[in-house]
């Protein structure tokens, strides 16, 4: 992460830099050249206004005007070339084009009055056309005589500019240098928390005491990661326990009635003449011992079967109604051995597109345990709704209730509120956790409000039609 960060630091301190010292290279190209071009024109103007009110381009040759051409082409290292209007060469001080019939782009444009500028990047020459007049007023720009084409090297502006880029390479490089110290500087400090956070998650990976993970830092995520690790190890722990109290009591819930069909089993063995009303009791109890072991062992395949085929529903329209009426039904003996009432209450039909099996299981687990946890000559109220989308059913209990601060932790796997009232039920700590996991997979909600001594109100959630979600 620290690399990271460096890298992105510079970038975010190089990039705005370089940038900054291209259009500063860019504007010192372009002061010096235009300052020279200006140089070059002011010059020109003067010395074209001289010439047309001298008749130099009719061959009225002046040593005078001959030695200013000569001495401002010698200023400016370049050539001055004049042309009259005939697009002949009067005067060359190079010497090398006088004489001749100029035809070119540059002198016709300067005789229809335009002034050109043009620049020679290979020879380093920056070139000003311009024309001469006469009878040149604030009103008219006069008539145009000729044409005079003014060269000037650039090899000091561009010898400047070479340097300037130079150092502005090695002032470059200075401030990468200081960018990438403040950089790791800054990212050691950013990140001092992090790797000291990453340290302490470290020991705990290691070896887990439930020691709090507390890291103050210089920031408020890092305070808050150091939280979020400190509840997820809370709920590692709270998990593990409740694993370890679950392996022990289902160790015990399977071994009991073992041990009880053990000796049930071995009293009719050992006894040569057992009267047939005692050997229809023990059969009874030991018939009732193995449903207590298929119980148990029907949670645990049912919680491990919804996790392997979590995404396997099938689907298909049912008649909540009816199945609800089946499902009080089959549990109304249950009810009646403790004089429990059970009142169903529907508002409207409702069909859904639901897996018919595992909904069956939420709704029998929900009722069974508002039957179980409930007191004797109590209540078991059910309730069917529906809106345009979800239907609802609530499953209210006159029941035991769950303490408040238990009841965000009835879902989760091998948690049970009352231990020892679970092991006379049969209880497993399995029921809800499956119960959820349907639910879930039906892309539904439960929700749990409960107060103890009063009773708990369950309430389900489940869409009306189901959307496959696609992988």
């Amino acid at each position: 992460m620290r690399v990271h960060l460096v890298c992105i630091l510079l970038v975010v301190g190089l990039v705005p830099l370089y940038a900054g010292m291209q259009i500063m290279k860019t504007l010192h190209w372009k002061q010096g050249y235009e300052t020279r071009l200006e140089q070059i024109k002011e010059q020109g103007i003067a010395l074209a206004g001289r010439i047309a009110q001298s008749g130099y381009l009719q061959q009225q040759m002046q040593p005078d005007i001959t030695a200013q051409l000569q001495v401002l082409s010698s200023t400016f290292a370049g050539r001055i070339v004049l042309v009259n209007n005939s697009l002949v060469v009067v005067k060359d001080t190079a010497g090398r084009e006088e004489g001749k019939t100029l035809i070119s782009e540059e002198p016709i444009c300067a005789m229809r009055g335009e002034t050109k500028v043009y620049y020679n990047e290979e020879e380093g020459i920056a070139q000003v056309v311009m024309p001469i007049s006469v009878g040149v007023t604030a009103e008219s720009s006069g008539q145009v005589i000729g044409a005079m084409v003014l060269e000037g090297s650039l090899a000091d502006v561009i010898a400047e500019h070479n340097l300037f880029q130079e150092n502005t390479v090695v002032l470059m490089i200075g401030v990468a240098v200081l960018l990438l110290v403040v950089a790791l500087v800054v990212s050691g400090v950013m990140t001092k928390s992090l790797r000291t956070l990453s340290g302490r998650i470290e020991q705990v990976t290691e070896s887990y005491d439930g020691t709090q993970i507390i890291e103050t830092g210089n920031y408020l995520e890092v305070e808050r990661i150091a939280g979020a690790v400190g509840r997820m190890m809370d709920r590692v722990a709270a998990t593990e326990k409740s694993r370890q109290e679950f392996v022990s009591n289902v160790s015990h819930e399977l071994k009991t009635p073992l041990t009880a069909i053990k000796v049930l089993s071995d009293s009719l063995v050992l006894e040569p003449d057992v009267p047939i009303e005692m050997y229809r009791e023990f059969i009874t109890d030991i018939n009732a011992e193995i449903d207590r072991e298929a119980k148990i062992v029907n949670d645990l395949l049912s919680l491990v079967k919804l996790d392997k085929t979590s995404g396997e529903l099938n689907i298909a329209e049912v008649n909540i109604n009816e199945l609800l009426e089946i499902i009080l039904k089959r549990l109304k003996p249950l009810a009646l051995k403790r004089g429990i009432e059970m009142v169903f209450e529907s508002y409207r039909t409702v069909l859904a597109e639901v897996d018919e099996v595992k909904i069956s299981l939420v709704f029998s687990n929900l009722i069974e345990n508002a039957i179980k946890y409930n007191r004797d000559g109590g209540k078991v109220m059910v309730s069917l709704n529906s809106d345009h989308k979800f239907f609802y059913v609530k499953i209210e209990d006159t029941g035991v209730g769950i303490p408040e601060e238990e009841q965000g932790l009835v879902f989760d796997r091998f948690y049970r509120v009352d231990k020892a009232r679970s092991r006379e039920t049969g209880g497993t700590g399995l029921g809800l956790s499956i119960t959820k996991s349907a639910v879930q997979m039906h892309k539904g909600l439960i929700k749990v409000q409960s107060i103890p001594g009063v009773g708990s109100i369950f309430t389900v959630r489940i869409p009306l039609s189901f959307v496959m979600t696609v992988q």
